[in-house]
């Protein structure tokens, strides 16, 4: 009888502790998905490598207080530096060819796993989506790496899928991660060959506000993501929109880093209607001086966004968000990293080919333009 009863207690007691430890995974992974949500943590396969939510945080919680080094995500480019100071957009990338990396640990095995990619950037400061067609109207695309298509190759692109589907049209992709509309501004004011037969697209997600004022929350933003990759913080000065009491729009720099701003970076952003001002001038503002018919790709973000009630009737907006496609198109880097993926791209570039006019009388001049070849491939 007591060896029964002692058996009974050891089954119970192991009942406990297994009861216990679903729970405290279940508690664990409740937790760790409320921070996914409030961080708006995408690509969280790169941070948390474990299937144990109890692990992740452990791991997580020892980093906060001190208990163990920070995670090291590997993302780099070969050769290196990509990036490079610019006087007039903060910062470019350098002309070459060149092989994108993320890294991450299996989740079973531990070991480094890789995901590569070729960057090719033009003379010109363009990414490579395409050999160039002289005489031809051009496709002038701006925007930030969504647009760029970090993690993407460079024909994946959906400038490059463009490329592939308008025979009788160029495209530029003046794109590149970090960017806004104060860079895609100044850009166009130095783009002196665009004419009335082009079209420019000024990709846009909701994001972009406080990077066209650099409000504190975006400079604090690029320091945790230098940090986190193990990156240094270069001193580019990155250009900073403020809105003119006639409604221009008017651009100063700023140092991207905090620690040379004082207390720039714990103060408040400034309040949405002022940032929502300065991107519907910078819209409008690009739209007033451009030959060339100007569409707004918005491409991420709320359907609802106030900017889109505010460019003016010469902008014609493509609505592009997650919500506003009639199935999933939201794909990314195979879980090596958050920006969207091919899937999401070929989405866009069949948006954008069913949105704009491409037919031969829409444009003047432009008689020989054929439609554009929209077959899947």
């Amino acid at each position: 009888m007591k060896a029964r009863s002692r058996l009974r207690s050891a089954l119970y007691s192991a009942a406990t502790v297994l009861i216990a430890l679903v729970v405290l995974e279940v508690s664990a992974s409740w937790l760790m998905m409320v921070y996914y949500r409030a961080t708006h943590q995408q690509n969280f396969e790169t941070y948390d490598t474990s299937y144990l939510s109890v692990v992740n945080l452990a791991r997580r919680f020892s980093r906060l207080v001190g208990l163990s080094e920070p995670a090291i995500v590997l993302e780099e480019t070969s050769p290196s530096p990509f990036f490079r100071a610019d006087p007039l957009l903060g910062y470019s990338a350098a002309p070459g060819v060149y092989t994108h990396s993320y890294a991450r640990r299996n989740g079973f095995t531990g070991e480094w796993e890789y995901f590569r990619n070729k960057v090719t950037i033009n003379p010109d400061g363009s990414r490579f989506v395409g050999a160039p067609r002289p005489g031809k109207p051009t496709v002038y695309i701006f925007g930030d790496s969504w647009v760029f298509g970090n993690g993407v190759p460079d024909e994946l692109t959906f400038a490059g899928r463009l490329h592939e589907a308008l025979p009788d049209w160029n495209v530029r992709l003046l794109a590149l991660g970090g960017y806004s509309l104060t860079q895609a501004w100044l850009t166009f004011e130095r783009l002196r060959e665009i004419g009335p037969d082009d079209i420019v697209i000024l990709g846009y997600a909701d994001y972009f506000d406080v990077r066209h004022v650099e409000a504190p929350s975006r400079l604090r933003e690029i320091e945790s993501w230098l940090k986190r990759t193990n990156q240094p913080i270069p001193p580019f000065q990155l250009p900073k929109a403020t809105l003119a009491p006639d409604g221009r729009v008017t651009m100063g720099t700023i140092d991207q880093r905090c620690a040379v701003l004082g207390d720039y970076c714990q103060r408040p952003d400034p309040s949405q209607q002022e940032m929502t001002d300065v991107t519907a001038a910078l819209v409008n503002q690009i739209a007033a001086r451009s030959p060339a018919k100007v569409y707004l790709l918005h491409f991420a973000g709320s359907p609802d966004n106030p900017v889109r009630r505010q460019v003016s009737r010469k902008v014609e907006v493509i609505a592009a968000v997650r919500s506003e496609f009639d199935s999933v198109v939201q794909d990314d880097i195979i879980g090596f990293d958050g920006h969207p993926g091919p899937f999401w791209h070929y989405a866009i570039s069949r948006k954008l080919l069913s949105s704009i006019a491409w037919q031969p009388d829409s444009l003047p001049g432009t008689a020989t333009i054929s439609r554009p070849v929209l077959e899947d491939r």
